[in-house]
């Protein structure tokens, strides 16, 4: 199991990613159902074991904000209980084995939130790796 995420920066469409396969993926959704469950933060790489994150995430409750934040080099997702559990719903129709590929683009429609991708068996193996 090896989740990826990074933040991609760009002048026009700068995004976070979240590479995985299905069980990756739905680690990912577990993380997010837990978190609504009881909304505190969370640092994202050490609740996915094996997880290989080139930037710090953290789930947090929403303020007065919503959505993917960068906090200066650090991430913050802050998220409502019910948008968390939304989430994760969408992210599970990633995971049946059937599914080789697929992604869902996550925007909540906050005013300067990052764009959030998953995406399943788009990218090769060593996309956020080795590669830079």
């Amino acid at each position: 199991m090896m989740l990826r995420f990074e933040y991609m920066p760009s002048d026009f469409h700068p995004l976070f990613l979240f590479l995985g396969e299905a069980a990756d993926l739905a680690a990912l959704a577990r993380l997010l159902r837990r978190f609504a469950e009881n909304p505190q933060a969370v640092a994202v790489a050490e609740r996915i074991p094996g997880a290989v994150p080139r930037d710090e995430l953290v789930l947090v409750p929403a303020d007065e904000e919503f959505g993917m934040r960068d906090l200066g080099g650090r991430f913050a997702w802050k998220l409502t209980d019910w948008q968390a559990e939304r989430i994760a719903e969408r992210i599970e129709l990633l995971t049946p084995e059937e599914n080789k590929s697929g992604s869902e683009l996550v925007e909540i429609g906050s005013e300067g939130e990052i764009p959030v991708k998953v995406s399943r068996g788009e990218f090769t193996d060593d996309f956020l790796v080795t590669r830079r």
